[in-house]
């Protein structure tokens, strides 16, 4: 089974980057017809969240510093490009994060993943540790990336190539 999350989390990658690769720098924090959810929150956000649900099983690849209250679930994003990292570093920390899974996935014990999640009101949705790895790896990647394929057509930019 982890063969193909692994086929399906390099298939979101590519998604991800034909997704902004033809979005101006300067528009990734637009925030047309009300969506708040731009690009470069969605992309930065799920870099962090991969980050903080890797350190459950051991895989710590170094989150770029401020990111973490940049990009917080929760947060509410800003219209303003002032602050936020560049289209180039925030592809380049969702390959690294991705690259860095799919090496550390095969090596990590299934007692880790078995584990019952350490968050009590998380447990909820996701039980053990490998529930949520594995909604990270495929619905939450897929849901960010939907909201960019939205935010696309809000900013007229019509769907990717």
């Amino acid at each position: 089974m982890l063969t193909h999350m692994l086929h399906a989390y390099d298939l979101q990658l590519n998604i991800a980057k034909r997704l902004v690769n033809d979005v101006p720098d300067d528009q990734m924090c637009a925030q047309p017809h009300g969506l708040v959810n731009h690009p470069t929150w969605s992309l930065g956000h799920l870099v962090m969240s991969a980050h903080g649900v890797g350190q459950l099983i051991g895989i710590e690849p170094g989150a770029p510093e401020g990111w973490d209250e940049l990009f917080k679930t929760g947060g509410t994003p800003s219209g303003d490009r002032a602050g936020y990292p560049s289209k180039a570093e925030l592809i380049a920390e969702l390959e690294k994060i991705h690259d860095t899974w799919k090496a550390a996935l095969p090596g990590v014990d299934a007692t880790a993943l078995d584990a019952e999640h350490p968050n009590e009101q998380t447990r909820a949705y996701f039980p053990t540790v490998g529930a949520m790895v594995a909604f990270i790896m495929t619905s939450h990647e897929m849901d960010h990336l939907g909201q960019i394929a939205a935010w696309r057509r809000a900013a007229g930019l019509g769907a990717a190539k």
